[in-house]
């Protein structure tokens, strides 16, 4: 019971992160579509599982695909990203960098964003999405042949600490490196930007989830605001003591078993 009413003290009202219902989030994303055509190609993409190059060469998503509210949520961030550069980690088949540049391009401010996966798909796939961005944003795409937890480091000695308005985290699934993640990109993030987790109905990552609500009140968390996936705004500076920890629920299933549907309409009630 105590470790309940700590875990309630250190989280944040999801309202303070001003997000717009999931339709919305939706329907503005389909609006971007015939003004840039990187966002027209993902949502056809994802639509149908092919991605169509435009010089006619095509990419099968097979299972890697995003949900339509992840779409909208992330085109959505983007646009109020409060600094220049975003971040991802892990690039899978190209369809969440696709929205983040294109959303970031019609802003028409300078960006830059970073990709940080050595690994790649079987077959190749994804090469030929990033081809695309590679000659769509050939001044803002950089894709970085590196672990996250070497480069992100390496890219806190570069820009500093808080130069990222926007970390998108769809990585690597186990519990450490979801974890190292957080802590590499909390040095990175500023304070007013986002931090987000794909995959977020799955142990390992739900678990980091549940560390920051209870024990990070610098963050605003919304946990599976839209299908899948967890967004943490960094709310003010990190005042915590610095032996300072709090207990946190730990859930009690195995690799890759997600929430229960009515579990996770719970979660999204704490949070």
């Amino acid at each position: 019971m105590q470790m309940r009413k700590q875990q309630s003290a250190s989280e944040s009202d999801p309202d303070r992160l001003g997000l717009p219902p999931e339709d919305e989030l939706v329907a503005a994303v389909k609006a971007l579509a015939p003004k840039e055509e990187a966002i027209a190609l993902t949502l056809d993409a994802l639509e149908t599982g092919i991605f169509r190059h435009p010089d006619g060469r095509t990419d099968d998503l097979q299972t890697v695909r995003l949900q339509p509210g992840e779409v909208g949520l992330l085109a959505h961030l983007a646009r109020v990203c409060p600094k220049p550069l975003s971040i991802e980690i892990g690039f899978g088949m190209g369809s969440s960098a696709s929205v983040i540049l294109g959303t970031r391009r019609l802003e028409r401010k300078p960006f830059a964003h970073l990709i940080f996966d050595p690994f790649g798909l079987s077959n190749n796939r994804g090469k030929i999405v990033q081809a695309y961005l590679q000659a769509r944003f050939p001044k803002a795409f950089r894709r970085i042949m590196k672990r996250s937890e070497i480069g992100l480091g390496a890219l806190i000695e570069k820009v500093g600490r808080g130069a990222a308005g926007l970390i998108f985290i769809d990585g690597g699934h186990r519990f450490e490196n979801a974890m190292t993640d957080f802590v590499l990109s909390d040095l990175l993030c500023c304070q007013g930007g986002y931090i987000v987790y794909d995959d977020a109905l799955y142990p390992a990552i739900e678990t980091v989830i549940n560390y920051v609500i209870a024990n990070r009140p610098d963050y605003a968390v919304a946990h599976l605001a839209v299908a899948n996936t967890t967004i943490l705004k960094k709310i003010g500076p990190d005042k915590r003591a610095w032996d300072a920890f709090k207990p946190f629920e730990v859930p009690q299933r195995e690799d890759w078993t997600p929430r229960q549907p009515a579990a996770a309409a719970a979660a999204r009630k704490r949070s």
